[in-house]
């Protein structure tokens, strides 16, 4: 609280506790090495969500104004210490860095729908694709871009799949609200792509009950 032009002494003490927690934040994106939600922040910090963030809004502004070579970014509304972009040719020199596998057309195709449409079942993956998805999928969780997320609730349980902190990073996506508009004409395709899947799926399950019914009579 200031008085005649002064920061008080509560203030002032509000004020080093805020930048305790924004270290005691920094040395955990350091550490864990992956991007960090709220929660955690706030539990490493012994302190609540509130505090956290605005000591994260603190450790955003101090990197900022510093000339370094990091960065803070916020995949998915978590944080993860970065480098900067311009900064990658130098890592490549000194630590010889592999390049990154490239995606095939299959994979990136399979990439985007699990990116729009997760959580997705490996199912609903390839009625849209209309062919087997297991190996597209299964580079995709090998690359670090898709990983399991939990299971549907129905008969077999099947796996849900989403994409991974490390395809938000890659990707520099903040969120799944930052993907580009696949536009209405691609929506409507896999809109009716999906539709005619399903009533294949459902006529396939009925003419099946209907011969099963019949040999019952038989």
């Amino acid at each position: 609280m200031e008085m005649n032009g002064q920061i008080s002494f509560a203030d002032e003490e509000e004020i080093r506790q805020l930048r305790q927690y924004a270290n005691a934040a920094e040395a955990v994106l350091f550490s864990f090495g992956r991007a960090v939600g709220l929660s955690e922040i706030a539990r490493a910090c012994g302190c609540d969500q509130k505090t956290a963030k605005e000591s994260m809004a603190l450790l955003i502004e101090r990197y900022e104004e510093m000339d370094t070579g990091l960065c803070i970014k916020e995949p998915d509304g978590k944080y993860r210490l970065c480098t900067k972009e311009e900064y990658y040719p130098n890592l490549i020199n000194v630590l010889k860095l592999e390049r990154k596998p490239v995606l095939s057309e299959v994979v990136m195709e399979t990439l985007a729908i699990i990116a729009y449409k997760s959580p997705v079942t490996k199912a609903e993956i390839e009625r849209i694709r209309g062919v087997k998805s297991d190996h597209a999928v299964n580079k995709l969780i090998e690359y670090g871009l898709v990983e399991e997320t939990g299971r549907l609730s129905v008969p077999g349980r099947p796996a849900l799949f989403a994409p991974t902190d490390e395809f938000y990073s890659r990707f520099d996506i903040s969120n799944k609200a930052d993907l580009p508009s696949p536009g209405p004409d691609v929506s409507a395709e896999i809109d009716e792509e999906v539709r005619a899947e399903l009533k294949s799926f459902e006529e396939s399950e009925g003419s099946q009950d209907k011969e099963e019914t019949t040999e019952v009579g038989a």
